[in-house]
């Protein structure tokens, strides 16, 4: 079944119909067997902790996520109705989300002390799901893409140190005064979020999502790392501390990452703060085409771009190219970070925190190879060839894969690296059957968007094995 095709590409429809009355036990129960138990890591935060023990003793961190995304179907018709929608559970939500930083903090502790170096269980938040209607998040969008400097960024741009100023000024064409306050008490949970992990010691990682969101997404991750990803001053006594506390998400399948990139290092070195970057290839590639395709045609569309330049790169190729290449720009920018940060024996504060999120083997080739290249990591002498990584350089470099996806590919990387804390992360969702249904019905689609034809048709064939397992057990041969 995930093997074909075109049920991968109507998975959300399929599991949609699935829920209507009458088969949505015997769906529930069906899905609970596979999808779920394969991509999902539990109802809740407790339940999903005997997987990070199960991980953390074969070497393997977490990133831990309260799986919560907004319906987009039910997102932009919101856009165009007046009828009056009942209060949003977004401040459940974003307890949530702290709830989740304490889980991940106390497991931690229990595993790694109470040392703020070597901690592999990190948190995700996904700000579409932290407001009461995330078409403000569209809203602020445009004004952004307005009034926002231009500084020579492809779309969805770049964002600037003044994107917030809206939330202290009067309305504007774009903006009302209910969009304003929600975006100010938006931007104050974000900050009560991110106080809460700064205490715990545990980072935070804010999700990419659709181009139509990302001007504002980008708007308040930059506020959140300016103000707690600061670095020492030169005068002070450095204090080592968990940083960077946050990663922006960059994705390469966005023609605009690489000059976003440049200027976000180049912004984060005048501002004396730390840059967390998350690189990835992008999850929304097909809803991308889709919607810069119906805006150009004059159909109704999320899209804020009318430039008949995708903002994605159009070829599978393309992506990868552009991905690797940020790859080896991060792993040079955090080679001169350590050159300038390892005195004799003292450790200091990163400037730079990376998270590859690849299920590309070409990609963690590479990654390896130029971390040996730059001396940020050796070659064992042992036959096994064991690539052996520093702490300092494991404050800097970290992998990532997602949970039921690509574990050939989580091992190999296991076995083939030796360090004191895990290299590898895998990204855990948890939340109920139904919060998790849109994550799901995403996974199936990226196995085939991100992987690549012949690549997903391989990960497709190993998680229909998996889930052959699940609802067949012993009597399934695997054959």
């Amino acid at each position: 079944m995930c093997s074909i095709p075109s049920l991968v590409d109507n998975s959300p429809r399929l599991l949609q119909f699935a829920m209507l009355p009458g088969i949505r036990w015997f769906a529930e129960t069906f899905v609970r067997m596979t999808f779920f138990d394969q991509f999902v890591g539990g109802d809740t935060a407790e339940k999903t902790l005997p997987l990070l023990y199960k991980l953390r003793a074969v070497n393997k961190g977490a990133l831990f996520a309260y799986s919560v995304e907004v319906d987009e179907s039910e997102a932009t018709a919101s856009a165009s109705s007046s009828k009056k929608k009942e209060l949003s559970p977004h401040k459940r939500i974003v307890d949530e989300m702290i709830h989740c930083v304490d889980v991940a903090a106390g497991f931690e502790d229990g595993v790694s002390g109470k040392l703020h170096t070597g901690r592999r269980t990190w948190v995700a938040i996904k700000m579409s799901a932290l407001l009461p209607d995330a078409n403000v998040l569209i809203r602020f969008s445009s004004h952004l893409m307005a009034t926002r400097p231009k500084r020579g960024v492809a779309f969805p741009g770049c964002p600037h140190s003044s994107d917030l100023d809206v939330l202290n000024n009067p309305p504007t064409d774009t903006l009302t005064a209910s969009d304003i306050a929600v975006l100010r008490d938006f931007h104050a949970d974000l900050v009560r979020i991110c106080q809460r992990a700064q205490e715990r010691g545990v980072r935070i990682i804010v999700d990419a999502e659709y181009s139509w969101y990302q001007p504002a997404i980008d708007a308040h991750t930059l506020s959140l790392t300016r103000q707690f990803n600061k670095l020492p001053s030169k005068a002070s006594k450095d204090t080592y501390a968990v940083q960077p506390l946050v990663y922006g998400t960059y994705q390469a399948y966005l023609q605009r990452t690489p000059e976003l990139l440049a200027q976000s290092l180049a912004d984060a070195k005048a501002g004396n703060y730390a840059l967390g970057v998350k690189l990835v290839r992008g999850a929304y590639h097909p809803h991308e085409v889709a919607a810069h395709t119906a805006r150009l045609a004059g159909d109704r569309s999320p899209s804020l771009t009318s430039d008949p330049n995708s903002p994605v790169w159009l070829s599978k190729p393309d992506t990868d190219a552009c991905y690797n290449a940020c790859a080896r720009t991060l792993i040079h920018t955090i080679r001169e970070d350590v050159n300038i940060r390892r005195p004799k024996g003292t450790p200091m504060t990163p400037a730079v925190g990376v998270l590859f999120g690849t299920h590309n083997w070409e990609s963690c080739r590479l990654i390896l190879e130029e971390l040996v290249k730059t001396g940020l990591a050796v070659k064992g002498p042992a036959k096994d060839d064991l690539v052996l990584l520093p702490d300092d350089v494991m404050e800097r470099v970290t992998i990532g894969q997602l949970y039921g996806m690509c574990d050939d590919l989580t091992n190999h990387l296991v076995n083939s690296t030796a360090s004191n804390t895990p290299l590898i992360i895998k990204y855990i969702p948890y939340g109920t059957l139904s919060e998790t249904m849109p994550y799901l019905s995403r996974r199936a689609i990226e196995n085939k968007s991100v992987l690549g034809e012949g690549a997903a048709s391989v990960e497709r064939q190993r998680a229909a094995a998996e889930i052959k397992k699940r609802l067949f057990g012993p009597w399934f041969s695997g054959k």
